[in-house]
């Protein structure tokens, strides 16, 4: 099979399965919202799961225009700083909003309720990947490579953490570390700088009184879960699926589980499908990140190229957390499964990072390919077919 048949083949399975999760996710979060209804009245439900199609038919618009825009933005010398300015004053703005349950996490866009922290979890990593682009010989400079990056990371991931949100500042570290390692930096570096990262951390850790009090509450019911009534709700509704699963808006155990829409959605799919539906869905996630990473070796665009491979790595570390938090592997952290969630934020940066990526696959790839490569394909083609 030649190169461009192997190509397409990834391409169209990254899509159906993109696809796929996205609507088994519709039928989970309206499953989960009717399963709500000891705690939201019948009028609340219908108008929560309008306004998540209304997300992904905002987000899959939204996404086109990140696709038609995608040939210019790596490209482009002044939008990327723009975007960035724009999304580091939502995170300014949001925390003089009104805490909600303790926090300043949310602004209302466009009559949307939406968390700037979740865009920056995949526009932090582009904005690196572009910057890299835009330096590039300068990558081996240490005040270039490492310090200015590092700047911009401890900058965006502050403001995060002042709302506070730990979990989302964690990982937009991690993701954002991911980010430096994969665009090439000097090796020396950058094993220099997480050293010295781990230390100060330590530090902190063991010197501080950093963590808030519902923080400090949620590892104290990780570490006796038998406490911890969200997971022992959602153990139940896995439980009470078996490995087949009670059927699809059937189960019980489902009803009693909090925030089965969004966090604990795990706990909705497990009951009416069972552990083999857990698995299936972890199967996904599998194949979109393998998918993606392969397909990234035919993109040119460096910043294009590494953002994909971070993407690639964000959906599969953040399924992990979120069926690992349902499951007891990990302290409840509030984060949502990609594509299956609902969570108007999330699901728009994630729909609109895929337009970007699937932009850059067109005209990176497809539009670009030679012709005579083209002709010699189809005279490869015709010659097996005699």
């Amino acid at each position: 099979m030649n190169k461009n048949k192997v190509l397409k083949n990834r391409i169209i399975l990254f899509i159906i399965t993109v696809g796929m999760a996205l609507t088994l996710g519709t039928f989970f979060v309206y499953s989960s919202l009717k399963a709500m209804e000891y705690t939201f009245s019948s009028v609340q439900i219908d108008k929560m799961f309008q306004k998540h199609i209304f997300t992904i038919l905002l987000s899959s618009f939204l996404g086109f225009i990140a696709f038609v825009l995608s040939k210019f933005i790596t490209k482009s010398k002044h939008f990327m700083n723009l975007l960035f300015i724009f999304f580091t004053m939502l995170l300014v703005l949001v925390l003089t909003q009104t805490p909600i349950n303790g926090t300043k996490r949310w602004i209302t866009l466009l009559g949307i309720q939406v968390q700037p922290s979740e865009f920056m979890k995949l526009f932090l990593p582009l904005y690196l990947s572009w910057y890299y682009y835009k330096i590039k010989g300068k990558k081996s400079n240490f005040t270039f490579g490492i310090i200015i990056p590092m700047f911009i990371i401890f900058l965006e991931v502050g403001l995060i953490f002042l709302e506070p949100d730990l979990s989302a500042s964690i990982l937009i570290f991690i993701l954002s570390i991911l980010t430096i390692y994969v665009n090439g930096v000097k090796n020396i570096h950058f094993y220099l700088t997480i050293a010295l990262i781990i230390i100060l951390g330590i530090f902190i850790i063991t010197n501080t009184d950093f963590l808030q009090g519902y923080q400090k509450s949620r590892l104290e019911k990780f570490s006796n879960k038998e406490e911890n009534y969200q997971l022992q709700q959602s153990l139940d509704a896995i439980t009470n699926g078996g490995l087949f699963g009670s059927g699809t808006f059937i189960g019980e155990e489902k009803y009693t589980v909090p925030y089965s829409y969004s966090d604990f959605i795990i706990a909705v799919i497990g009951e009416e499908w069972g552990k083999i539906g857990i698995i299936m869905v972890i199967t996904l996630y599998f194949l979109i990140s393998r998918e993606l990473i392969l397909i990234s070796h035919y993109i040119r665009n460096s910043a294009a190229q590494n953002f994909m491979v971070i993407f690639a790595f964000w959906i599969f570390f953040q399924s992990f957390i979120n069926i690992g938090v349902s499951v007891g592997m990990l302290p409840t952290t509030g984060v949502t499964l990609p594509l299956m969630s609902y969570g108007n934020s999330s699901l728009l940066i994630t729909l609109v990072s895929i337009g970007y990526i699937m932009g850059m696959i067109y005209y990176e790839i497809i539009e670009e390919q030679p012709t005579d490569e083209i002709e010699n394909e189809k005279k490869v083609e015709n010659t097996d077919e005699v």
